[in-house]
């Protein structure tokens, strides 16, 4: 009796699996997209296919949208085990091609790596920065960027996305510019994304940019802590799970720090919530 209990718990748990997992395919050739955003019905938190493009949904989770950079939104209408995703084609305008000079080099932002840090849970958020130059030249590129980054040990690697919005009146703009998924290695290091190849044309106006989460098995870690109460209370040792990288900021004189958490962009250091400013430590390497 107990091995035919244990052998139809094992069936009903294969079938579940299967029932609940999900692929999502480009919808022109069919491949896995990577690191899509799956929106949950009715919850705080979102969750990430996985580098083959699939993953599992728990029973309790529902799918209310998928979102990838470069693709269409796709409004989940009913349950299926293939979503496809259309590539989003935009009208291209005439525009002058140019290539950097290399001549001059210059760094915007610093990499200090204190005094705060950016990590995130189940639920997850995305944050960024506004980086300006002063640089008079009219052309200037990215060459490279320079992030810290801390991955826990239990971690071989980890992946996240560095976002770029165009800036708006001092605020983030609605659609995403470009999207580059970073892999950083375990321990703390000073991750360097190199753009020479193809440097990012760096407008006037300047770049939010930041980071964004990517929520899925394999950027997930556990740890233990003591979780502190409001009312003096506390409870030890209680098993978390995070998702990694994590990022550091450090003190500064004013704040454009801003985070989106799905619906809509705010900033996290004004003047009435904390007494000090802070930016995320990113450092850029320009070029004319």
């Amino acid at each position: 009796m107990i091995k035919i209990f244990i052998t139809t718990l094992l069936i009903k748990s294969m079938f579940v699996y299967s029932q609940n997992r999900i692929r999502v395919l480009d919808a022109e050739n069919h491949k896995p997209i990577p690191y899509a955003k799956l929106i949950l019905k009715d919850k705080d938190y979102y969750k990430n296919t996985e580098e083959d493009g699939g993953t599992v949904l728990d029973e309790n989770e529902d799918l209310s949208e998928i979102q990838s950079f470069g693709y269409e939104n796709l409004k989940v209408e009913k349950f299926q085990q293939t979503y496809l995703l259309q590539p989003k084609f935009n009208e291209i305008k005439t525009v002058e091609i140019t290539k950097p000079k290399f001549e001059k080099s210059f760094t915007v932002g610093t990499i200090k790596k204190k005094d705060i840090g950016f990590s995130a849970l189940k639920r997850s958020w995305l944050v960024v920065d506004l980086f300006k130059s002063e640089i008079p030249d009219d052309k200037i590129y990215i060459k490279k960027i320079k992030i810290p980054t801390q991955v826990h040990k239990t971690i071989k690697e980890a992946t996240f996305n560095l976002v770029f919005y165009e800036n708006i009146n001092g605020k983030p703009s609605e659609e995403r510019r470009k999207n580059i998924v970073v892999t950083c290695k375990s321990g703390k290091n000073i991750t360097e994304i190199d753009l020479t190849k193809n440097p990012i044309p760096f407008p006037k106006e300047g770049f939010f940019i930041g980071f964004e989460w990517i929520v899925n098995k394999q950027n997930t870690y556990s740890y233990v802590t003591d979780i502190h109460y409001p009312d003096g209370t506390k409870k030890e040792n209680v098993s978390q799970q995070g998702t990694a990288p994590s990022f550091k900021g450090y003190e500064s004189i004013i704040s454009n720090v801003m985070a989106n958490d799905n619906v809509n962009w705010h900033s996290i250091f004004t003047a009435k919530k904390r007494k000090t400013a802070y930016s995320i430590s990113m450092q850029l390497e320009l070029t004319n």
